[in-house]
């Protein structure tokens, strides 16, 4: 459902917030269904209640269990950056990486999903390593949406930054950082924001 709202050129936030309000809805939607259809019934009134309650909670709980809201889904909590490492002179996204970290590698969708939204954003993966497998392994996670190169060299300079959480995204221009978000508060309105300041 959030797809297909995201798909329809709804915000990541809106997406995201009305797949879980239809589902409240389309709840309340059954429960009134059900109702009038049992008014002229014999059903008493306890089963009656208990099976409206059922048909308006259920559907969201199902959809709940499939797509359970985390902790920083909503979040948008950046930080501010001071680092003497150089960034590139064009405004970008940098996700800086750690080689075999599964949320790194899992963060390759949500740079596709923003590149998808606003082809004009500039991403690219700093991976923590300088061995040339990994950064073959994000090039194909990746496709054409980021960029990939090997950091091994400012690795020290690059956990500072990302204060030892992977991945970390900092928003960069003329070369400095401007300002990161850590894995767990890149939530959809993070991704927003990133998306409206391209």
């Amino acid at each position: 459902m959030e797809n297909f709202l995201f798909n329809l050129g709804l915000s990541f936030t809106l997406s995201k917030l009305f797949a879980y309000l239809f589902f409240v809805v389309f709840g309340a939607l059954l429960t009134v269904l059900f109702i009038k259809k049992s008014k002229n019934g014999k059903m008493g009134k306890i089963p009656k209640l208990l099976i409206s309650f059922v048909l308006f909670v259920a559907p969201f709980l199902i959809y709940f269990t499939i797509h359970p809201i985390y902790v920083g889904d909503f979040s948008n909590n950046s930080y501010a950056v001071e680092s003497k490492a150089k960034f590139p002179t064009n405004k970008q996204i940098t996700v800086i990486a750690l080689a075999n970290c599964p949320y790194c590698i899992q963060s390759t969708e949500t740079c596709k999903l923003l590149k998808k939204k606003n082809p004009s954003i500039k991403i690219e993966y700093w991976v923590l390593s300088n061995n040339i497998k990994y950064q073959l392994k994000y090039k194909k996670l990746l496709g054409n949406a980021a960029h990939v190169k090997l950091k091994a060299q400012i690795s020290t300079e690059l956990v500072l930054i990302a204060k030892g959480s992977f991945p970390t995204f900092v928003l960069s221009d003329q070369t400095k950082a401007i300002k990161a978000w850590n894995n767990d508060s890149f939530g959809v309105m993070a991704m927003d924001e990133v998306c409206d300041g391209f």
